[in-house]
Formats: C-alpha cells, structure tokens, sequence
C-alpha cells in the first residue's frame, strides 16, 4: 500500500513556554544574590480539575521560592496547551492582573506575545515587591 502521509515532518520553529520560563528561572537567583529562585513544575491533577481551562494536555505553574524559605512558594501563573504549543492559555495572579489591567485568564497566540506578556510580569511592581520581600524574609533567616 502507498504511505499516505507526507514525505517529511519538520520540526516546529517555536519556542514552548515551558522552555522560555524555565530560562528565566535560571536568571532570577543571579539578580537576587541567590536568595529567591524560580520553577516551573508540573500542575497536579487535583490542580488541573479546579478549573477546565487547565484540563489541557500540558498544565504548568511557574512560582517564586526564597533559599530558606522551605515551607512558603508564591504562584506567579499557570499555564496550559495542547500538544500545539500556541495557543497557550496564562491564569495569573488576581492582583497582578489587576495591577496589569488585563485579564486574570487570557489567551496567547504566539511566543512574541508571550515574551512581550512575560516582561509585563517580571517588571510589574507587584512581582518585584514579592520578590524583594523573599529577600528580605531569607536574609532574617
């Protein structure tokens, strides 16, 4: 029988927003003397079944955690797609959106607007206020 699919696949030229955050967690205990760092981890499924939008084939978290702060972790978005990286839905912090004047859960199409979202986040007074107190609170410690 005559193969009926393509004769080739190409991998997609994009960027997963799990890639892109999971860089910038690598950044962040540079510009914090190491006290705070950044994960992307995994939504459990009891996480995933609070809202349908995170139901998706790929759900994450993206949080904050300070160096002696063992017990605490702040939830700065959620994210989830399907096996298509884009669109990606983005479930942020009630007051950083507010903060933002966007949309606690929005929609985004492609990595250009992810990038341009996320340095939004990270420069929000919002995010560095949480930030410069897990400083703060771990250098007490």
């Amino acid at each position: 029988m005559k193969s009926l699919w393509p004769e080739e696949f190409k991998e997609k030229d994009v960027k997963p927003v799990k890639e892109i955050l999971e860089e910038q967690a690598q950044l962040l205990p540079k510009l914090t003397g190491d006290m705070v760092m950044a994960k992307v981890r995994p939504l459990r499924l009891s996480e995933k079944t609070l809202t349908i939008h995170h139901s998706r084939d790929f759900a994450y978290c993206f949080q904050l955690m300070g160096k002696f702060l063992k017990n605490y972790s702040f939830k700065v978005l959620n994210f989830s797609h399907e096996i298509i990286m884009y669109p990606t839905t983005i479930e942020l912090d009630p007051p950083l959106s507010e903060e933002l004047e966007i949309k606690n859960e929005i929609k985004v199409q492609n990595e250009e607007e992810m990038i341009g979202l996320l340095s939004k986040i990270f420069n929000s007074e919002r995010l560095r206020d949480i930030v410069g107190s897990i400083i703060k609170i771990s250098s007490e410690k």
